[in-house]
């Protein structure tokens, strides 16, 4: 098995090899934020297993912090060292060799490389910038009589997008995996990161044994490093789901835990990034840029005119970019615009790349 580098994580290496040769460069597609650490190194539990499903007292404040807006009393929390191998446990969990899995894109490049490890062939369906890349009930309808896929996998909000996918999209889901038997795979690692509550609180739907949904304390407490997510996993798929994940990692790492469960207790939040999300939008509309107006995650997913000039003239400013067709084969002419760094540095760099990109 071949599988392709984490094209954002090859941003960062890319960034830490220019500062070792006291070069400067900046990424305008992954974010620039600090971290909530912890000061827990005396707590006796850090060298302790927990349970497999995770920590009791973290469960039960994720179901009332990420988890609020679902009724989870058909479904079991489960915690788990990131999304990432959340969703590999539950592809282990509800799949066979080689099952298809439907990915709406543009999508979180991981998924795909997540359905190879995992045995399972990704199947892509892209969602169209002039319908807002919303998605189209009818369409996975007819892509399942055609590919008979066994799960479906979608970010909401969406990455890159942006976009939030309402009650009557999800709704209208839940109907189809029971009128087909497929699952539905929710990550909504963005979840604390709305800038259109009213749209969020809309975002849910009736409960189903076909449902998972995932969450992550990265983006929505500051824990990037700390790896720990929580998932929402059908009662009678829970204790399967559990031992899948134990084999793989035995439980997710109690420093971890411990330290989301103080990020919950101690409600630590995302620094507000209003202005940040003003700035960038100004500055689209400054270039001519097409794009949607997000309203969840730190992400715009513009479209421009020549993305190869684009990179070419940022690259000679330092500022590296992340092409559209990494999250989708229909998306080249697109690239992922992270506004999640000070903004004092946002500004710096839009300055830059305003002067470069006139001729300045």
């Amino acid at each position: 098995m071949k599988l392709r580098r984490s094209p954002t994580l090859e941003i960062g290496e890319k960034i830490k090899a220019a500062s070792l040769d006291n070069k400067k460069l900046w990424s305008l597609s992954t974010p620039n934020l600090p971290s909530y650490n912890d000061t827990l190194s005396t707590d006796p539990s850090w060298g302790k297993l927990t349970h497999p499903a995770g920590m009791p007292e973290l469960i039960e404040h994720t179901k009332s912090t990420l988890f609020n807006n679902w009724d989870h009393n058909e479904h079991e929390v489960i915690i788990s060292a990131g999304a990432k191998s959340a969703l590999f446990a539950i592809l282990k969990t509800i799949t066979n060799s080689q099952d298809s899995v439907l990915l709406p894109s543009p999508t979180w490049p991981s998924y795909f490389d997540i359905c190879k490890v995992a045995d399972c062939q990704p199947i892509e369906m892209p969602t169209h910038f002039s319908n807002g890349f919303n998605l189209d009930l009818t369409e996975i309808e007819q892509c399942f009589k055609v590919n008979k896929f066994k799960v479906i996998i979608f970010s909401n909000p969406n990455n890159p997008a942006g976009i939030i996918y309402d009650s009557h999209l999800l709704s209208g889901l839940v109907q189809l995996s029971k009128k087909y038997g497929f699952y539905i795979v929710i990550d909504q690692s963005f979840s604390k990161i709305i800038f259109d509550e009213q749209k969020w609180s809309e975002a849910t739907c009736e409960i189903s044994d076909k449902l998972f949904i995932v969450d992550s304390f990265s983006k929505n407490f500051l824990l990037q490093g700390a790896r720990v997510s929580a998932t929402l996993v059908p009662k009678n798929l829970a204790e399967n789901f559990t031992n899948i994940h134990q084999t793989i990692l035995s439980s997710a790492p109690a420093p971890a835990q411990i330290m989301a469960l103080n990020a919950v207790k101690n409600n630590l939040k995302m620094p507000s990034l209003i202005e940040q999300r003003k700035e960038t939008k100004k500055f689209m509309e400054s270039q001519n840029w097409d794009f949607i107006n997000q309203v969840g995650s730190f992400y715009y997913f513009p479209k421009v005119k020549n993305y190869s000039e684009l990179e070419s003239k940022a690259l000679k400013i330092g500022v590296l970019l992340l092409k559209g067709d990494v999250f989708g084969k229909d998306y080249k002419d697109h690239f992922r615009l992270c506004f999640a760094r000070p903004l004092s540095e946002l500004k710096i760099i839009f300055n830059q790349l305003n002067d470069v990109l006139n001729g300045k």
